[in-house]
């Protein structure tokens, strides 16, 4: 796999845990030389989301929290965060579902798993 391979060094396993590999290759090479700045493009938006994710779940605001759900869940998708993406998927049903005694463990769950991308992909940029 071509993640494995060049300055990245990343660990096969510790890709896996958060990533969807397949789809990660073929998005690179697709991507190619536009890659790095679609990860940018990425962490910056996300590193905005989640204060507004916060801000909802404080308000108790469940329709805007599953909003924002819904749009990190499809931008982590986009770019292979399989875990990240079905967190926010988790997030977005149980805001939808009204589950409010969920929302702010779900939350923290997006987050630390968010961290855990975030570091990932700057080893890959």
């Amino acid at each position: 796999m071509a993640l494995c391979h060049g300055k990245e060094g990343l660990a096969l396993t510790e890709l896996a845990d958060h990533f969807d590999l397949e789809s990660m290759d073929m998005l690179r090479e697709v991507m190619d030389d536009e890659f790095p700045e679609l990860i940018r493009v990425y962490i910056d938006d996300s590193s905005a989301r989640l204060p507004e994710i916060h801000s909802a779940l404080g308000a108790g605001d469940t329709v805007r929290l599953r909003e924002l759900a819904h749009t990190f869940k499809g931008a982590s998708s986009n770019i292979s965060a399989a875990s990240l993406a079905k967190l926010c998927y988790d997030l977005e049903l149980a805001a939808k579902e009204n589950r409010r005694d969920e929302l702010a463990d779900l939350v923290a769950l997006v987050e630390r798993e968010y961290a855990a991308v975030e570091s990932l992909l700057r080893g890959m940029i």
